[in-house]
């Protein structure tokens, strides 16, 4: 007896969690779709440039700053651990490394999701 009362409820929660999963899966922020249902997103700008085209020159320019930047630090860093007498290094010199690596993983992330 007791083992069909537990089998019973082992039915009764994966029926229910099989009922939950479809409407677990729903992105409730957006809704019910609405008019711009099935539509693709708009690709040019209102002057008729292409949108795609304006964000890779955007990125690209802020790559390229970045990158400058990067070379500039870089080249600080070299000349603060070339200065260096001992085998440390000061904590000015670390936060220096942690902004290059900063820098450079963000223009890595531009350049792969420009491909």
């Amino acid at each position: 007896m007791m083992s069909m009362i537990m089998t019973t409820r082992w039915i009764i929660l994966i029926l229910a969690l099989l009922l939950a999963l479809p409407l677990a899966g729903q992105d409730r922020s957006r809704g019910l779709p609405g008019p711009e249902f099935g539509r693709r997103p708009r690709d040019r700008m209102p002057d008729g440039r292409s949108r795609t085209l304006m964000i890779l020159k955007k990125d690209a320019e802020k790559s390229r700053e970045d990158m400058a930047k990067v070379l500039e630090l870089a080249a600080e860093l070299r000349d603060e651990v070339e200065q260096n007498e001992f085998h440390t290094v000061d904590l000015g010199s670390v936060r220096k490394a942690e902004e290059i690596i900063k820098l450079v993983k963000r223009v890595k992330s531009r350049l792969s999701k420009a491909q």
